[in-house]
């Protein structure tokens, strides 16, 4: 009368003989089980302030790297003093979304002044601060002491390296999420660095003067990557992963939740249409846009896809 399910007698005696509990008695205990412990879904914790700040601190190391590979080559104009403020500018854009992603801005503080040397949090933050003094006394150095700028101009390079690259280690450090534990991550932001350093200077290129040679070196540089990014991105997606929440991040990203993004987004117009359009030299100025875009989009699924899966 209760709903619950009674068994017979016949259940009854044939469970106390072979010790086996009858399909009623399973029912029964069934109705009566409830959830009394489980925590609760949070949610996308890194959202898109993350996203921006990956791709403005690539900007901030590629505008540095892409003028110190181009020194080895012997191309040389009159843009180094712009990188070093661009590369300042992004830099400032990177911490202030740093800050806002942390909430309060104290904790940045409490990060610097009292840090976890075993959090990546704790260096990549020093590697940012000294990114910024390196570039600083850099594009000092340009103006008042020429004879030393190419010194200061390769530890800038040296920290930029660091800096675009320390993320995959702080992403690393969240043992929870398998598909960031993939040792493709550093050369996956470090090439985006290069990218990101290139793009931009093709999009600023229609606004300064910049010699014929600078401007084939910046659509070389960003070819490579950009065939570089698409192969790693494949090798990502494809090899077979060792854990179940990492094949589902994947199929989240190539047939689910992202597809659009990732397909329509990140490959088309972020790789695909920059990758053409570099041969069309009236359209390289949107080549670049394109390529920042694509950057930010694939930096958001990387960061995203991930969180999605439930940790219980």
């Amino acid at each position: 009368s209760q709903g619950t399910v009674t068994p017979n007698s016949q259940e009854i005696t044939y469970a106390e003989k072979t010790g086996r509990k009858s399909i009623g008695h399973l029912i029964e205990e069934a109705s009566k089980q409830r959830r009394v412990y489980d925590t609760p879904d949070k949610g996308i914790l890194w959202g898109w302030e993350v996203s921006a700040y990956v791709l403005t601190k690539a900007i901030a190391a590629g505008v540095i790297l892409v003028p110190f590979i181009a020194l080895l080559f012997g191309i040389t104009g009159s843009w180094l003093a712009s990188s070093a403020i661009f590369s300042l500018i992004f830099l400032a854009a990177t911490g202030a979304l740093l800050i806002k992603d942390l909430d309060q801005p104290g904790r940045f503080l409490y990060v610097l002044f009292r840090p976890q040397w075993k959090s990546w949090l704790a260096k990549g933050g020093y590697a940012i601060t000294l990114f910024g003094g390196l570039t600083s006394v850099w594009l000092a150095s340009l103006y008042l002491f020429s004879g030393t700028s190419l010194l200061w101009h390769s530890l800038s390079a040296a920290a930029a390296v660091l800096v675009a690259v320390y993320t995959a280690f702080l992403f690393a450090q969240a043992k929870g999420r398998d598909f960031w534990q993939s040792p493709l991550l550093v050369l996956h932001m470090l090439v985006h660095a290069f990218m990101a350093g290139a793009a931009l200077f093709i999009v600023f290129a229609v606004f300064a003067e910049s010699n014929n040679q600078w401007e084939s070196f910046l659509v070389l540089i960003l070819r490579i990557s950009v065939l570089i990014n698409l192969m790693l991105m494949g090798i990502e997606l494809t090899v077979t992963h060792p854990t179940d929440d990492a094949k589902r991040t994947v199929e989240m990203i190539v047939r689910g939740r992202y597809q659009k993004m990732f397909w329509l987004g990140a490959i088309l117009a972020g790789n695909l249409l920059p990758l053409v359009m570099t041969w069309i030299a009236p359209l390289a100025p949107m080549a670049g846009l394109l390529t920042l875009a694509g950057i930010y989009m694939t930096e958001r699924i990387w960061v995203e896809a991930p969180q999605r899966i439930p940790l219980t």
